[in-house]
C-alpha cells in the first residue's frame, strides 16, 4: 500500500476519533448556530450534556410563582383602576424577544424553557433606585413580551413608601395606597401587581390584551395547579395512613 494511502487512512481514523470524542460539543455548536444561543433547544441540550445552564438563571423553573399574584387570592388584595395605559419602562407589550435583546445592554441572566403550553424566555438586567438594588426582567411567551417585573432587594420602609408613592402619582393621581400588596388595572388591559414578602418588593406588569397568550397562560395555570392539588391530596392520603 502506498505511503500516501496509509497517511490518508491514519488521518481519517484520527478525524473519526476526534469527531466521536467531540460529538456533543459539535452538536451543541450546530444547535446554537441553527436555533440561536437563547433558544430553548440549545438550553435544553446544553443542560443535558453539562448539567447546568449556558447562562445565569433569572428565575427558577417554577414559572407559576411569577404569575400567581394575578390568579389567586384576588379578594385579599387592594385593587385600583386607572384611566392611563400601564407600560413597563419604555417597552411595548408584544415586542419580539430579539428586538428587546438587541435594544438593551447585555443581560446578566437568561432563561429559555420549552413548557408544555408554550416557549418561555426571560432576560434580566440590573439597576438601582433610591440607592436600592433593582433588577428588572422581561418575560416572553413564544417570543412575545407579555410580562415585566421589577424587584428591589431588602428595601426599608421609607424606600417602599417612596416607590409606592411614585406608582400612585403616576397612575392614581397621588391617591393614598395604604398597603404594599395591591393591584392597579390599566386602560390598556394591563395589570400592575405590587407585593412585598419581607425580603423583596416585587412589581409585576402583566398585559392581558393578547387573547392567544391569555389562553396559553390560563391553560398553564389550570394544568399546573391541578397537578399540585393532586400531589397534595396524595401526600395527605399517605400521611393519613402512616400517622
Amino acid at each position: 500500500m502506498p505511503l500516501y494511502q496509509i497517511l490518508l487512512i491514519g488521518v481519517g481514523i484520527i478525524l473519526l476519533i476526534v469527531i466521536f470524542r467531540l460529538y456533543h460539543l459539535i452538536f451543541l455548536l450546530f444547535t446554537r448556530l441553527i436555533f440561536g444561543k437563547c433558544s430553548s433547544r440549545y438550553f435544553a441540550l446544553y443542560k443535558r450534556y453539562t448539567g447546568k445552564s449556558p447562562q445565569g438563571y433569572c428565575i427558577k423553573d417554577d414559572f407559576i410563582n411569577y404569575i400567581a399574584g394575578f390568579y389567586k387570592d384576588q379578594d385579599k388584595i387592594a385593587k385600583f383602576s386607572t384611566e392611563m395605559d400601564i407600560q413597563f419602562q419604555d417597552c411595548e407589550f408584544g415586542t419580539h424577544f430579539k428586538k428587546i435583546l438587541t435594544k438593551r445592554k447585555k443581560p446578566f441572566c437568561v432563561n429559555s424553557n420549552r413548557l408544555k403550553q408554550f416557549d418561555l424566555k426571560v432576560i434580566g438586567f440590573k439597576g438601582a433606585l433610591f440607592a436600592v438594588e433593582m433588577k428588572y426582567y422581561y418575560f416572553f411567551v413564544n417570543g412575545k413580551f407579555f410580562l415585566g417585573q421589577l424587584t428591589f432587594k431588602n428595601p426599608d420602609q421609607e424606600n417602599i413608601e417612596k416607590i409606592i408613592g411614585v406608582i400612585s402619582k403616576k397612575y392614581l393621581l397621588g391617591q393614598t395606597i395604604n398597603s404594599d400588596h395591591f393591584m392597579i388595572n390599566g386602560r390598556n388591559n394591563t395589570k400592575l401587581y405590587c407585593c412585598f414578602n419581607g425580603f423583596y418588593l416585587t412589581i409585576s406588569y402583566l398585559c392581558r390584551a393578547d387573547a392567544r397568550i391569555n389562553e396559553l397562560l390560563d391553560e398553564y395555570w389550570e394544568s399546573t395547579t391541578n397537578i399540585e392539588l393532586n400531589n397534595n391530596a396524595s401526600l395527605e392520603e399517605e400521611l393519613m395512613q402512616k400517622l
